[in-house]
């Protein structure tokens, strides 16, 4: 646990990853995709942000959808991509964020950067 005096005082932001196909495991992803992921903390924290989260999510065939309380196997998502995983990071502002979801690694995807609400 982190003590409160020593907490961040940055601006905390998602960055939402999405890809056309989503690997059902690490091993089957790409290892340049994974390469890169592996120096990611260390090129964020060269910026002054860092990551506080973030996972990948498995196959959206793995998963339920809910929509007025009607569960759906799999994806709502219209269209052709699908959602890969997230980080929760601290940066200075939005432009700073922008600046860090360019550095997400995708195999065929875009990231989506959302300030969060923290207070």
């Amino acid at each position: 646990m982190v003590a409160p005096e020593s907490q961040s005082p940055l601006p905390q932001f998602i960055i939402l990853v999405y890809e056309r196909e989503v690997p059902d495991s690490a091993a089957a992803a790409s290892p340049t995709v994974l390469e890169a992921h592996m120096w990611l903390p260390h090129k964020i924290a060269e910026t002054g942000g860092r990551i506080i989260a973030g996972h990948a999510a498995r196959n959206a065939s793995a998963g339920v959808s809910i929509r007025d309380n009607v569960v759906s196997s799999g994806t709502l998502l219209e269209g052709e991509q699908t959602f890969a995983g997230y980080f929760i990071v601290e940066a200075s502002d939005l432009d700073h964020a922008v600046w860090i979801g360019r550095m997400i690694p995708t195999s065929d995807g875009w990231v989506e950067v959302r300030p969060l609400v923290t207070a």
